[in-house]
This record gives C-alpha cells, structure tokens and sequence, in this order.
C-alpha cells in the first residue's frame, strides 16, 4: 500500500506522541524524507510539540507566547493540539491559563477566527474537573474581559464542561 509523504508525516509524528522506540530516529528519518520544502519546514516546526520532555514541550509552548512565532497560525493549531493530546493532558493542563491570559493579543495580532481556534486547539482534548476549573477561575477572575472573547472562551470550554459533566457528575 503506497502512502503519500503527508501519509508518512502523520504517521511519525502520531508514533512519536505515542512515544514508540525510536520515536526520535523515525522523526529524523521523515524529516530527511520530506521533499516539499514547506511541509519540511512545518514538520521542524512541531517537533518539539511532538517530544515527551515536559520541558522541551514548556519551553516550545512559551515561544508560542511570541507573536513573532504565530505568523503560521495552521502549523501554531497543530503544535497546540500536539501539546494538549489525551496522552499528555494532564502535562497540558499547566498551558491553559496562560493560553487564555493572551487571547486578547492574539485577537489583535492574528486572524479573525484564530482565537476561537486558539482556543479549540488549547481545550479540545480535556476533560477533567481540573481542566474545567482552570477554565472558571479565568473567567472569574475577569469579569471585565471583553465580552467576544468571553464568549470564545465558553464556546471552546462547552465540550469540556459537557464531558466532566457526564464523566464526572453533574456540579462538577
């Protein structure tokens, strides 16, 4: 069965977050074999989205806080969704608040719909109480916060809330 370099690119970078051995080599291995010089470049761009290091990964997620480093909103969606996978969620959990404290830049700096997507990317993959929380506690915190921006946040945060809802209990 023939696969696409897209089909190959996928299938690293999934190993990689299911860290299988040789995660690393296979990565380098699919960087070398990626001929498009834009899918290259995105790939070098999620790796350190990709590694199992909690501090390469904190280190990645604060460039992210650069506006300069969100120029290629796409590939900024995909290392967050890499960053907040179901395996590596409860790590991600610590990136929640502070994607939230920057949607304001992010709305003056970036696309009209990135912070709606900003958003879906940071909170798509929880569901703990925990997660919910730090959802709350945000918005708690700022009453004031701009009232668009609010809504993002809740519509982002209503599969979350639904699923610790029903994983959890209700109030909870």
């Amino acid at each position: 069965l023939p696969f696409s370099e897209e089909d190959r690119t996928s299938m690293a970078m999934v190993l990689a977050l299911h860290q299988v051995p040789e995660w690393d080599r296979i990565l380098q291995i699919q960087t070398e074999n990626i001929q498009n010089p834009d899918r290259k470049d995105r790939f070098i761009f999620l790796r350190p989205s990709l590694d199992p290091d909690p501090g390469t990964r904190e280190a990645f997620f604060q460039e992210l806080l650069d506006p300069e480093n969100r120029e290629k909103e796409p590939w900024v969606l995909s290392a967050l969704s890499n960053l907040h996978h179901p395996l590596r969620r409860d790590h991600a959990r610590s990136f929640i608040r502070p994607s939230l404290e920057i949607l304001e830049e992010i709305q003056r700096t970036g696309d009209i719909f990135f912070p709606g997507r900003w958003v879906g990317a940071t909170l798509g993959s929880h569901n703990t109480p925990e997660a919910a929380e730090v959802v709350r506690g945000f918005l708690d915190d700022r009453p004031d916060f701009p009232f668009r921006l609010r809504l993002k946040v809740l519509q982002g945060a209503d599969p979350l809330f639904r699923a610790v809802e029903i994983l959890h209990g209700p109030g909870t």
